[in-house]
């Protein structure tokens, strides 16, 4: 296994990351410990997850396999996101402070953990400030909660405002960017990677191999398309 630092900051990670978007869904707790075991028994450390895969339970589930692994919490970098909704109140989704606090908590609760190693913002919010959505994070790191700020499905303005907006208020600097990249979907490399590459942001891609497309027989992408369960949710989202 090689290991990168997570963006400009100086975490070492391993340079495959494990995605968590299945736990609880397609894989059951019993496959989803196999994947973890496995993952961690060849190096690696950067297990990726959100509040709202699978309801919440894909958190629960690394929660309980670090649980049950305690040694496991000493090499693991753990991430996961907050940002879309996790109830029906009004409150209930968004970058605002207060939904931001209370999905952390939820997500600290969840995953057994007193610190999230890196907290991405799961997307752009266009109603919230950014501003308030910076000093959230800002004060979270303080506080201990959180090591590192990311940022997920940003687009390059998006980003760049962040980045500059922390850096003249003097606040904690998004250290990543997950963005969707893949055969099928590069639109990325047009000015999302070279603002990256400007600021020094690693770079985290989701569905790297396009959900199997790329892999897949002509006959197989069209009952990719149509079968039952298509569009998974976060794509609909996106």
């Amino acid at each position: 296994m090689e290991y990168r630092l997570l963006g400009n900051s100086g975490c070492a990670v391993s340079a495959l990351a494990l995605g968590a978007l299945t736990f609880g869904n397609e894989t059951d707790e019993a496959g989803s410990f196999a994947q973890l075991d496995r993952f961690a028994e060849v190096g690696g450390t950067l297990i990726d997850t959100a509040d709202v895969y699978a309801d919440h339970h894909s958190e629960e589930i690394i929660g309980r396999w670090l649980g049950q692994r305690p040694a496991a919490r000493e090499t693991v970098v753990l991430a996961t996101k907050g940002r879309f909704p996790t109830d029906e109140s009004p409150n209930g989704h968004g970058s605002s402070r207060r939904h931001l606090a209370s999905a952390l908590d939820a997500s600290l609760r969840r995953l057994g953990v007193a610190t999230i190693d890196l907290y991405q913002v799961h997307a752009w919010d266009p109603l919230t400030p950014l501003e308030e959505t910076l000093r959230f994070l800002d004060d979270a790191t303080r506080a201990g909660k959180i090591h590192y700020i990311g940022l997920s499905n940003f687009t390059g303005w998006q980003l760049q405002k962040a980045v500059d907006l922390a850096d003249a208020r003097g606040l904690a600097r998004p250290v990543t960017l997950q963005p969707q990249y893949n055969l099928l979907a590069r639109a990325v490399e047009w000015e999302i990677i070279p603002a990256c590459q400007a600021e020094g942001l690693g770079l985290l891609p989701w569905s790297p191999l396009a959900s199997g497309w790329p892999l897949a027989s002509t006959a197989g992408t069209s009952r990719r398309l149509t079968g039952p369960g298509w569009p998974r949710t976060p794509i609909r989202a996106w």
